[in-house]
């Protein structure tokens, strides 16, 4: 076959299937073509008449069809469950506490979100709400999503930093929701923390750009991810503050944006420990300042 002029080599290929995909794309075209075997080579072949117009097929057809590169996902600064082992040790004890009234305080009464108090200087409630809880379904849902959430913070921001923004943007998600509240609004629950680390992990994957590579719509998918996960988790019952969840949301997103541009995920051992003690600073100086 390779002898006859009528017939030309287009492509050459080791296996088979390599010329495959090949043929189909020139039938769809309405180009004749063969394969053959020869000297340990597979041969596409087009008519002589047919080349040109064969060639700007495939070359048109290689062109669409380059491989996009993989996906280069954040590097892992640590695992990110010491952090979580922290969290969890935090909101269980303060409700241990709260149950026990233990030190003779008034922990629920002290500690909750309400906005005027907050108005009228009491910003610790700010933080201190954030590890208050009405019950243990709420605990639980919140152990569970803020633990799954924490870890995915902990890994790429590392567990300082991370857990560090997630409190800061709970701290700031309660502020936003204390400004639009009415006086009399009162909240308690770490779900606008755990809204933070949603919008923390969107705004970080989406800001660094790991996904720029993809159309616009896979590269905002960690935005749309959050949203989901929002409108899935955030809207429930009579008792469910949507606003807040909001307002985690938000805020996290903008920590996150800031910690994508300022790269202080890469900071260190020392700068991460430095966070982590700042994190733990400041839930416990609120809650001396609650009593």
């Amino acid at each position: 076959m390779l002898d006859d002029e009528a017939w030309l080599v287009l492509r050459k290929a080791r296996e088979r299937r390599d010329l495959r995909t090949l043929e189909l794309v020139l039938s769809a075209r309405g180009i004749e073509s063969r394969v053959t075997y020869d000297a340990g080579v597979w041969h596409l072949l087009v008519g002589a008449d047919d080349l040109l117009d064969a060639n700007r097929e495939l070359v048109a057809y290689d062109r669409e069809n380059v491989p996009a590169p993989p996906v280069a996902m954040p590097a892992v600064i640590d695992n990110g469950y010491v952090g979580v082992a922290a969290y969890l040790a935090a909101i269980w004890l303060v409700m241990f506490c709260d149950a026990n009234a233990a030190f003779g305080w008034d922990w629920h009464g002290n500690g909750r979100l309400q906005a005027g108090a907050v108005a009228s200087g009491e910003v610790w409630r700010l933080a201190t709400a954030l590890t208050l809880h009405a019950d243990i379904g709420h605990i639980a849902a919140n152990s569970l999503f803020g633990g799954l959430f924490g870890v995915l913070v902990g890994r790429y921001f590392g567990s300082g930093l991370g857990w560090l923004c997630i409190l800061l943007g709970g701290i700031l998600g309660n502020a936003l929701n204390v400004i639009v509240r009415h006086e009399d609004f009162s909240s308690i629950g770490a779900s606008t923390a755990t809204f933070a680390a949603v919008g923390l992990t969107a705004a970080f994957a989406w800001r660094t750009g790991y996904f720029r590579h993809l159309t616009w719509q896979r590269g905002f998918a960690p935005v749309f991810a959050a949203i989901a996960f929002f409108a899935y988790t955030g809207i429930g019952n009579e008792r469910t503050d949507v606003v807040a969840h909001i307002t985690g949301l938000v805020a996290g997103f903008c920590l996150g944006l800031g910690v994508a541009k300022t790269r202080l995920q890469l900071a260190g051992a020392r700068a991460q420990r430095f966070f982590a003690a700042t994190a733990v600073a400041l839930v416990v100086l609120a809650w001396l300042a609650a009593n």
